[in-house]
């Protein structure tokens, strides 16, 4: 069909056709508001009126806007008024497009509230005001502007390339190049009035014109809302998305909770979700998420933006598709067709040829000697392709397939493997020439890189297997929403940067300012120790991780040293220079840090609906504070509780030096013992052989442990190891075992205080309390990363690993001592065996810093609940079943949670958040079910006694709370 003034007809004729029918929907802050056809009429022409008082001529438009309700609107009145439009990213500079290419006219779209109208250091000609938008107008044609482009004087529209094959193209894309696309998908797709597309495409992004003309040329809806399921698919079905066309890699953002439950769930709205831009990783996935009920057709789309913009379609049967390599590339669309031409090195694989006499488009800003516009008939795409039994299946780029070593590898098919394994998300690999590596990033909520290597050497030829596999929360994309290769191979060669003493020196001294908000020199800091500069043990913890991201072993090597005390930053500077064997040259390159991409890492995708999120608490429970005791200083301790004959005592030590002994349900005092230094580890409380009475044992600041009756506070006798104790100790046959700051484990003579033995572990830092494993093996994990099991008749370490990052957390035992879970500040979770290490399984779901312990319940037979807080604010329980570990819920608090959650009953889970406020969680929603607040800050993990609890405080207090049901 042709239409004389372009897309301006089009959209007059379905106004005219469904003048009542909704043309936008748009979803902003919980509350929808819909525009018909008739009233984007009068925008169109009210802009019409406004452009044609400008010389238009038969220029360019250039549109500068995100998606907004007025979009159709626009592009039907910049074909009115002139031939061809093109949308410029606000983000990108626009500028330097604009001394590209000569508009005669730009038009800024944005929100009335953002002001300002100067652009390219001019004001706007004219402004218009259309619902809560502003449209500036800038007149160019007078200006004089040269181009370098010779584009075509027709009704058209000018789509930029990504870049992910090369430099960005502006391509000049007539009507009647998208026209058969339309009338195609139409049919297909079967596109109704009905229908609510999901406006979601980057308008600089051709497959946006999909969207819009699908909706434009059927009177259907567009739907501009944020992607997320539960408002692209609300149980009011009126506003609920049909239809749906995205990357994969877009797609598979989304958590596999959102997409079985909601997307692909069973009473999913969604009738077609087109996946189209790059290949398609991920069948393997869709297979398992895609509820047995659902109705949803999925589509691949195959095409190139110079021919835009699709030259395939193919309809998937997840029932006949196996894996990512049976993935057709389609039947041909109109006037369009796809020709392969044999590669002369490989029989099998084929150039993907795309050709058609009709949809020309042309490429503006080549590179070629002529002046004339490269106008094409055929398009080698740079993709190849494998034809079997007459299908055509996409095998890669000409750039995926490398030579490595002598042989030829396909990057393809390493992905395709990956997406093989349950638990990978997305992935992408990459090969850097120079340095001639094969480096693999995924995406995954719970598999190691570790685990993803063991699975690919089991399934890859060695010529195939990467060189480095990293692990992220998500993969960068670039703006088209296509995984971004360039940003990936940034990313590893700015960790991979290699650095000299000046520039650790710079980035450390970055980080300290940053982090202690102070401005000083090196200077002035450098004979110093980090304590003295206003440092404390967690901004160290803080610190190292940033600077881990920079140069991943350099966090690790200075952190035992930062908190030691006993170094300055000068000399942990050159410990670090010394361990890592930098040279110390002066070099004039400057260590230039990347923020985006050092935070591509954390990446800000989507993860699984937090269950209590927006829900407030129910008064289901009274709280009453039964008696509280003032030690003179703040409570960090964990309460211990013992009992002794039919009375239940709680003791507890506080930074006043004060180690009381109180009777938990009286509050009568029963003793103090005095220390002159901080106490922070918890009392271990102990009656057994050779002793005749319970007394409690306990470590401080300066390096003194004490023994005392826990009847009558008398003590037994006191020693000083010259090393901070912050960690709890264990008792096993008469003997004390405590560690220390300077990493060694002491055996003590619960009689005498005589050290019988010293057992070093790492020569560094433990901070957590050690675990007793079946009255033989003690377990602990260090400030520098070690975990290991210390077995007690031989004195020695029976095994030892390196995690990742310090342990805060105390070792935590589960299924009758064989297995034991250490967390990791980086917010990784390791099981191993008790006797041997054995790795068992691993979790990396948490989003931030671990430095609460975890509390185990077993749920079921090879099934147990495991509950932790982070430092992100959010209380996590997982479900470890047959030792697989995945996430049951996550409940958002009011501040970050360093003490232990623990149990009030089997449906109720206690957790204390740094603030004070003590939270009562439903232990199989994560429902937040009451909460009472302390009065000022706590991080003690609270002692359950009956319907009773034990809390330390920040206001110094020792607190008692009854709590009971308020039903």
């Amino acid at each position: 069909m042709r239409f004389k003034r372009g897309y301006y007809d089009v959209f007059v004729r379905t106004c005219a056709k469904y003048p009542s029918r909704i043309a936008i929907r748009h979803y902003e802050n919980g509350l929808y508001k819909n525009y018909s056809y008739s009233e984007l009429y009068g925008v169109c022409e009210y802009l019409s009126q406004n452009l044609q008082q400008l010389p238009c001529k038969k220029g360019i438009i250039g549109i500068i806007s995100e998606r907004n309700v007025i979009i159709p609107c626009v592009i039907a009145a910049a074909h009115k008024c002139s031939t061809t439009f093109m949308f410029l990213n606000p983000a990108e500079d626009v500028e330097k497009i604009v001394q590209r290419v000569k508009f005669s006219i730009l038009m800024q779209i944005k929100n009335v509230e953002s002001g300002n109208s100067e652009l390219i250091n001019r004001k706007s000609d004219k402004t218009v005001n259309v619902f809560n938008l502003t449209v500036n107008i800038y007149d160019l044609e007078s200006s004089g502007r040269q181009s370098n482009y010779k584009y075509a004087p027709e009704h058209s529209f000018i789509a930029t390339t990504s870049g992910s094959t090369g430099e960005p193209k502006h391509i000049q894309v007539p009507l009647q190049c998208m026209q058969p696309n339309i009338d195609d998908l139409t049919k297909i797709f079967d596109i109704t009035p009905d229908d609510v597309i999901y406006f979601s495409t980057p308008l600089t992004f051709d497959p946006s014109m999909i969207e819009i003309l699908l909706a434009c040329m059927n009177g259907a809806s567009l739907l501009i809302a944020p992607e997320k399921p539960d408002v692209l698919f609300p149980e009011k079905n009126e506003n609920s998305v049909t239809f749906w066309q995205t990357t994969p890699s877009r797609f598979f953002q989304h958590s596999n909770a959102n997409i079985k439950n909601s997307i692909l769930g069973a009473n999913s709205t969604l009738k077609i979700l087109a996946l189209g831009g790059e290949p398609l990783n991920g069948i393997k996935r869709l297979k398992e998420l895609k509820d047995v009920k659902n109705k949803t057709k999925i589509f691949t789309l195959y095409g190139v933006t110079e021919m835009s913009c699709w030259a395939c379609v193919a309809e998937l049967d997840l029932n006949k598709i196996v894996c990512d390599q049976e993935v057709p590339l389609g039947n041909c669309l109109s006037e369009t067709e796809i020709i392969l031409e044999p590669t002369h090195k490989n029989k099998n694989t084929n150039k993907i040829i795309v050709a058609s006499k009709t949809r020309k488009c042309s490429i503006l800003n080549k590179a070629t000697s002529t002046e004339e516009p490269n106008s094409f008939k055929c398009i080698d795409t740079g993709d190849i392709g494998e034809v079997k039994n007459g299908t055509i299946y996409y095998r890669g780029r000409k750039d995926d397939i490398i030579k490595r070593f002598g042989h030829k590898v396909n990057l393809q098919a390493i992905e395709s493997t990956i997406m093989l394994c349950p638990r990978v998300t997305t992935c992408s690999s990459i090969w850097l020439p120079k340095p001639m590596l094969l480096v693999v990033y995924f995406s995954s909520e719970t598999l190691s890189s570790q685990e993803l290597s063991d699975f690919l050497k089991c399934k890859l030829d060695d010529k195939h297997w990467p060189d480095k596999i990293i692990r992220v929360d998500n993969l960068p994309m670039n703006s088209h929403g296509k995984i971004s290769k360039q940003i990936l191979s940034e990313m590893f060669q700015k960790l991979q940067k290699p650095q000299t003493l000046e520039s650790f020196r710079m980035i450390l001294m970055k980080e300290l300012k940053v982090t202690l908000n102070r401005c000083f020199t090196y200077e002035d800091i450098k004979d110093r120790d980090f304590f003295s500069i206003g440092g404390t043990s967690f901004l160290a913890v803080s610190i190292c991780n940033k600077l881990s991201l920079i140069c991943p072993k350099f966090g690790k090597v200075i952190l035992p040293y930062l908190i030691s005390q006993k170094n300055t930053i000068d000399d942990i500077i050159r410990i670090a220079v010394k361990e890592l064997g930098i040279e110390k040259k002066r070099t004039r390159e400057r260590l230039k840090r990347s923020r985006s991409n050092t935070e591509s890492f954390a990446s800000t995708g989507q993860s699984i609906k937090k269950i209590a999120e927006n829900v407030k608490p129910q008064n289901f429970i009274e709280f009453v504070v039964v008696w509280t005791y003032d030690t003179g200083k703040c409570v960090d301790a964990p309460p211990t509780l013992f009992k002794n004959g039919f009375k239940q005592f709680v003791t507890v030590g506080s930074h006043s030096g004060k180690i009381v002994v109180v009777d938990a349900i009286t509050g009568i005092t029963q003793g103090v013992v005095k220390v002159k230094s901080r106490v922070e580890a918890s009392v271990f409380c102990y009656n057994d052989t050779p002793l005749t009475t319970p007394c409690g044992m306990v470590g401080t600041y300066d390096g003194t442990i004490v023994c005392f009756k826990l009847e009558s506070c008398e003590e037994l006798w006191r020693i000083n190891i010259g090393s901070m104790i912050k960690s709890k100790g264990t008792c096993c046959k008469g003997c004390l075992y405590i560690a220390a700051y300077d990493g060694n484990i002491r055996c003590i003579d619960v009689l005498t205080g005589i050290i019988k033995h010293t057992i070093q572990i790492s020569g560094q830092a433990i901070s957590a309390d050690l675990a007793l494993a079946k009255n033989e093996y003690i377990l602990l994990g260090t400030l520098t990363g070690v975990c290991a099991s210390i077995h007690i008749e031989t004195k020695t370490v029976v095994w030892r690993a390196s995690l990742g990052s310090p342990v805060f957390a105390n070792p935590v035992l589960y299924d009758n001592d064989k297995y034991v879970v250490f967390a990791e500040v980086n917010g990784e979770i390791h099981c191993r065996t008790v006797e041997k290490g054995i790795k068992i399984w691993k979790y990396q779901g948490a989003k931030g810093n671990i430095f609460s312990s975890i509390y185990i319940k077993e749920v079921d037979k090879f099934k147990w609940q495991m509950v932790f807080g982070c430092y992100d604010s959010k209380v996590y329980s997982i479900i470890v079943k047959n030792f697989q570990p995945n996430l049951q819920w996550k409940t958002q608090l009011t501040s970050s949670v360093y003490s232990t959650p623990c149990s009030l009953s089997d449906q109720l889970i206690l957790a204390v958040s740094n603030n004070g406020v003590l939270c009562i969680l439903n232990s199989e929603t994560g429902v937040l079910v009451s909460e009472y607040s302390l009065p000022n800050e706590s991080f003690s993990t609270p002692a359950i006694y009956g319907d009773y609890i034990f809390i330390g405080c920040r206001n110094d207090h020792l607190y008692s709370i009854k709590y009971s049901l308020n039903l």
